[in-house]
């Protein structure tokens, strides 16, 4: 999952928000160097990261795609699930996408925050609140524009992602989003399972609210 999945799942406790942002950024083991809720966060966006990929819808969304682009599968379905997840956001969270958006960053850039951010990932953060970043997730080309700037940024990755093979991912987008709605939901049962796991239930408020909005 992208950006997007990641701050919404990550719930109603700023610190574990932050986690969940850094897990792009943060490698290795975690050594307690950040309070405990921020390591928590870091080490829900891998167990994300670890169930999307394994899980079978995602596996069936990945093989939809054509076999030469497979190796950058994962890429293309992270960045569609996060536009299709932008587009029906009220199903999942009682704020509008916008208001979402600005209230995120304002939890993420706290001054109590600022010593925890490594610079790349705080020069990120500010740029993705200057631009509106989440709130532009629902853009119609949103999924174009995000693969075209991976392919510039990526070693290699002007190969897989370019005007010519732009239209050869677009068939399988509708299955793809077809697939979204399942899968977020056994996403969200599993971060909740997770919470719970690791005593942080009482984070899990928001996942809980959205989950029921959805029924």
């Amino acid at each position: 999952m992208n950006h997007l999945a990641h701050l919404l799942l990550s719930g109603n406790d700023d610190q574990l928000l932050l986690g969940g942002f850094l897990g792009d950024f943060v490698k290795g083991l975690q050594t307690g160097i950040r309070p405990m809720a921020i390591e928590q966060g870091i080490k829900l966006h891998r167990a994300i990261d670890a169930y999307t990929d394994q899980h079978p819808s995602v596996t069936a969304c990945r093989l939809a795609l054509p076999k030469d682009l497979r190796r950058v599968s994962g890429i293309v379905t992270d960045i569609a699930f996060d536009h299709y997840l932008a587009k029906t956001f009220t199903h999942y969270h009682p704020q509008s996408l916008q208001r979402f958006d600005q209230r995120t960053f304002e939890r993420l850039l706290k001054p109590e925050h600022s010593d925890f951010f490594p610079e790349a990932a705080l020069i990120t953060c500010q740029r993705m609140r200057d631009f509106k970043s989440l709130l532009r997730t629902q853009d119609e080309d949103f999924i174009a524009r995000s693969l075209i700037h991976i392919g510039h940024r990526l070693r290699g990755g002007e190969q897989f992602f370019n005007s010519e093979t732009l239209p050869r991912i677009s068939p399988a987008l509708p299955f793809i989003e077809a697939s979204f709605p399942e899968f977020f939901a056994c996403l969200q049962g599993f971060v909740d399972n997770w919470l719970a796991d690791h005593d942080l239930a009482t984070r899990a408020v928001v996942q809980g609210k959205t989950q029921r909005m959805k029924e």
